[in-house]
């Protein structure tokens, strides 16, 4: 009789959210405020070589009628699985990790590929995915699916393919280690170095041509004593109908830690460009020059008010963004962290000024597991009267 015994862990934790959002315009006497709440309960069941874990999630505005508030009798808007997946680890004694279901994939700094936090259901991808270790670093191969019109045509399937790697580099070798040898410091701080190629195809309309979008790119992140760098490429190519796709992503950041004073911690200056399309201005050249990321975080980047001028690029027909935004962090009393960011906002064709933003984030670690965080924004649209939006946020984590 052979008797096979699987040890199992299991590990139960979950998630509430408060999240109060305040809008006004000064052209409008009235403000408009909304409370939103998530709530996340997690189950991870693990064993030596298989996962399964199951994130149920609960998103709700509260006083929405489809909740049937103070109503008795009524059925509420059910919860969903926001993550349900199965894990292989290290298959046959391999190195890789294979991953399949719904799941959260943020890649990166998020430009491109985010799980997009602050947005109260969050993004998940369904598909598959194989993480592959490497002696420097890691490869992550990736089919998601995102529509499946047709199961018995696939021809009208939005598939995304790619590949994601990550490695790291020392710039400077050296066997003498002192305590204020920057070769030291170069040795235990290597360049991180992120590739990615994908491919997408997407449905335009059933019964119609795909529309198919290529991206390839690279991320380097290094510290340094004196100065973080963090710098970020990307091409993208491809065709719709007659149109060629050519566009492309740049961004920059250069971070100064702060060390002779304890209430500023840093300071940065970051560049964003997102290039556009010249056809939305009376081009006619037969090319879409937006850059699309229709996967990629906004609230990030693109300013805290969201202004949708510059939020969301979900295809290649737009102006595109020409950003630039100052910030400094700062350590409070009590330990609360305050981050403070100017923005400038232009069209990458003609540069013509969107708007100016001024952001306030105050943010303190609860002892219990959790964070309070406030945050005020300022924005100051071209030739027109100013907007404001504030947000206070509870999390709580057990």
């Amino acid at each position: 009789m052979i008797e096979i015994s699987f040890a199992l862990e299991t590990r139960f934790s979950a998630e509430t959210r408060l999240k109060l959002e305040n809008f006004h315009n000064d052209t409008i006497s009235s403000p408009a405020t909304a409370s939103n709440f998530r709530s996340r309960l997690n189950l991870d069941l693990t064993s030596r070589f298989y996962k399964i874990y199951f994130q149920l999630q609960d998103s709700r505005l509260l006083g929405n009628q489809e909740n049937s508030p103070g109503i008795a009798g009524k059925i509420n808007s059910p919860p969903s699985l926001h993550q349900v997946y199965g894990e292989l680890d290290s298959p046959l004694g391999g190195k890789n990790k294979i991953r399949f279901g719904r799941f959260e994939m943020p890649l990166g700094n998020q430009r491109l590929f985010s799980n997009n936090n602050w947005n109260d259901r969050g993004r998940s991808f369904e598909g598959l995915t194989n993480e592959r270790k490497t002696k420097r670093g890691k490869l992550l191969f990736f089919h998601l699916i995102n529509a499946d019109l047709y199961p018995m045509n696939d021809q009208f399937d939005y598939i995304v393919d790619g590949v994601y790697g990550t490695t790291k580099m020392s710039l400077i070798k050296s066997t003498e280690q002192s305590i204020d040898s920057e070769d030291s410091y170069t040795q235990n701080n290597p360049l991180s170095f992120e590739y990615y190629i994908f491919n997408e195809n997407i449905v335009v309309n059933p019964g119609t041509n795909t529309k198919q979008r290529q991206t390839l790119g690279f991320r380097l992140f290094k510290n340094f004593k004196k100065i973080n760098i963090e710098t970020e490429y990307a091409y993208q190519t491809g065709r719709f109908y007659s149109d060629d796709i050519e566009a492309s992503l740049a961004s920059i950041n250069l971070e100064f830690p702060i060390s002779f004073t304890p209430y500023v911690e840093s300071l940065s200056f970051s560049k964003e460009f997102l290039s556009g399309d010249e056809y939305l201005l009376g081009g006619s050249d037969g090319k879409l020059g937006g850059f699309a990321k229709p996967f990629g975080a906004a609230h990030k980047f693109h300013g805290y008010y969201d202004n949708p001028q510059h939020k969301n690029f979900l295809d290649n027909s737009h102006a595109g963004l020409n950003e630039w935004f100052i910030e400094s962090k700062h350590k409070l009393l009590f330990n609360i962290n305050l981050s403070i960011k100017y923005h400038d906002f232009k069209d990458a064709i003609n540069f013509d000024v969107y708007g100016r933003e001024l952001d306030f984030v105050l943010s303190k670690d609860l002892p219990f597991g959790g964070k309070i965080i406030q945050g005020f924004s300022i924005y100051y649209p071209e030739n027109r009267s100013r907007l404001e939006s504030g947000y206070f946020m509870l999390i709580i984590n057990l």
